[in-house]
Parts: structure tokens; sequence; C-alpha cells
């Protein structure tokens, strides 16, 4: 009977999310033990009620008509859920800041990520994720967006950043995200502080207001 309890509670829980979201295990251990919610997600995707992505990683089914196939997960958001699970602040680094920013449309075979945990590599699909430690002053206490931003960057280097480049990455920030970028900036070298100020000035954000 109790297990039933802790399985309908979690299907109520996916039921109300949106297709395609990616769950760990991690995220109902507030409804149950850790052997008793392993147990059942393992009954819910027998049921079809979860598709396991990874060792404790789901998604809701996000099944998609038009193409007639189940739309993946993004490594992405594999990544993402990884870190989540760890309790790891991670960001992108290298080819797939660019892609994820829009940047580049070249799909990387090598997903990285500076974080603050361990070395770790992680197969999924035919996609490497590749989860690189760095210091904890460089990572800890930046959001994902801010490090998504400067990782690109410094992945560009400074003859590789133009005004198309400062526009695309303005149009993908918030109001929040150039307060936050302007103070996460400052820790950076000058040039891509240099670099974040252009941004925020073409978006903008009141840079004379911050200093």
């Amino acid at each position: 009977m109790e297990r039933n309890i802790v399985i309908n509670e979690i299907r109520e829980r996916i039921f109300k999310s949106k297709k395609g979201q990616v769950y760990t295990l991690t995220d109902f251990l507030d409804l149950a033990s850790y052997d008793a919610t392993r147990k059942a997600l393992s009954r819910l995707e027998k049921s079809g009620d979860l598709i396991r992505v990874l060792r404790g990683i789901y998604k809701v089914p996000n099944y998609n008509d038009f193409l007639q196939q189940e739309v993946p997960v993004s490594p992405d958001d594999v990544a993402r859920a990884i870190a989540k699970e760890r309790n790891w602040t991670i960001g992108p680094k290298g080819d797939a800041s660019l892609n994820l920013l829009g940047l580049t449309t070249q799909v990387p075979a090598v997903y990285e990520y500076i974080s603050d945990g361990p070395y770790k590599n992680i197969d999924y699909s035919d996609i490497t994720i590749k989860f690189n430690k760095r210091s904890n002053k460089n990572i800890s206490g930046k959001t994902y967006k801010t490090i998504l931003i400067i990782e690109a960057l410094r992945t560009l280097g400074q003859e590789g950043v133009n005004d198309t480049i400062r526009n695309l990455i303005a149009k993908k920030c918030t109001y929040v995200d150039y307060e936050l970028l302007f103070e996460d900036g400052k820790s950076c070298s000058r040039w891509i502080f240099e670099e974040i100020k252009k941004i925020l000035i073409i978006g903008g954000y009141d840079i004379a207001a911050m200093c």
C-alpha cells in the first residue's frame, strides 16, 4: 500500500510537468526514502510514465507526432541534471558554450563544462559530457548564465569578439542577467570585463549607476 502511495504521488507530480522534463531521483526524496523512490521510479519507467535517460536520471515522455519519434534530452539538460543531483556548480566551456549561446550551429562531439566538482566523463548517446574541475573562486557563487557567457568570451578570445557577437549575447540576457554579469565580470581578466561592459551598453544597462 505504501509503495502505491509513493508511486501515485510521483506520478501526480510528473503529470503536472511539461513534456520532456528531466528529473533526478533526488527530486522526489521529499516524498519517500531513497530506496522507496528508486523502486517507484523503476515501476514508473516500466509503465511508460517515465523514460530512463541515464542511471538516476529520467524524463517525462515527449513524443513528436510530426517526427514520429521521441525527442531526446539535450546533452546540456543531462549535464545540468547530473550537476543538480550531485550539488555541483557548472557552466559550459569551449565549443559547448558557443553552441548553447547560438554563436555557432556546429554541434560539438564533446560537451565540456567547468565544475566545482571532480573531473568526470559521462557518455550520453554519441556525445561525451566532460566535467573539468575549476577552482572555486572561478565558479562558485556564479550563475549558469554568467559562466556560460564568460566562458564563451574566453573561448572566442580577445580578437574573436565583434559587434555581431556582442549583440547576439546581449539579446540572450535579461536585466537581472546584466546585473549578475557585471558583478561576476569584475573577477575576470581585464579584457573579458571590458567586453562584458560593451555587451551591457548594447543591452541598455546603465553601467555608470553601478560604478
